[in-house]
């Protein structure tokens, strides 16, 4: 875990337009999410942060307010849109950092829920989404956002998960065991690197999406759910 780095909430809107330019560098993209629709959300009470270390801007978060995603109403959830660090500093735990930040200040602004959506081929995410934080799978979408076009997805289908982070259940975030299947579950497997294969083999990293999309779905038709992630980072469904 990096300790020396110092996380800010934004306010103002030079720190959306920081946001906007940490994540167009995490993405290789240009304007993944617009300033000015950071600073509209931060003034509806949203989100947004920076990390620093020293005076170079080395990751961001933002996430925008949601409505309850349970059966009470009066519940709000936080979606986080986007979160990255960037390349030089990745791996040193910051990203971890940042999604605590962000659980805190939704516990202390009334959240009720976190919920974001992650790239079900992408095992790393997988494992620090549904392990490290402990987030539950809530939901799989067909080609979510369509197809993308910056640089880490370009040309790819949107595949993606939804996770659900608790927040006012409880006092601290809890991390999840890996589980363990059992007769009657599914299990979804995920590819050693999935980054590394779309770029040496497209072909085989389509038949992945294609592979994995169709588990899923049938799986979900026949009553299955996501109850976890297992020790070789495959998804475990079980009937609901």
């Amino acid at each position: 875990m990096s300790n020396h780095v110092r996380i800010q909430l934004a306010h103002s809107p030079a720190d959306a337009a920081l946001i906007s330019q940490v994540f167009d560098e995490v993405w290789s993209v240009k304007t993944m999410v617009s300033p000015e629709i950071i600073v509209a959300s931060l003034h509806n009470g949203a989100y947004g942060s920076v990390a620093w270390d020293g005076d170079l801007p080395v990751a961001a978060a933002f996430a925008i307010v949601g409505k309850s995603i349970t059966h009470q109403p009066s519940e709000l959830n936080l979606h986080s849109h986007a979160a990255g660090v960037v390349h030089s500093h990745a791996g040193q735990g910051i990203g971890a950092q940042l999604k605590l930040h962000q659980w805190q200040w939704a516990r202390e602004n009334g959240f009720a829920t976190i919920t974001w959506s992650f790239d079900p081929l992408v095992r790393r995410n997988a494992w620090f989404n549904m392990v490290k934080l402990g987030a539950s799978v809530t939901n799989y979408f067909q080609n979510f956002y369509g197809e993308l076009d910056d640089g880490i997805n370009a040309g790819e289908q949107s595949d993606r998960v939804l996770v659900r982070w608790m927040v006012s259940a409880t006092c601290e975030p809890q991390s999840s065991e890996v589980v363990v299947e059992q007769e009657g579950d599914i299990v979804i497997a995920t590819p050693s690197d999935i980054e590394l294969i779309r770029k040496t083999n497209k072909a085989e990293a389509q038949t992945w999406r294609a592979r994995q999309r169709v588990a899923f779905e049938e799986a979900i038709a026949d009553g299955y759910a996501v109850r976890g992630l297992n020790a070789e980072y495959s998804y475990v469904l079980s009937r609901s």
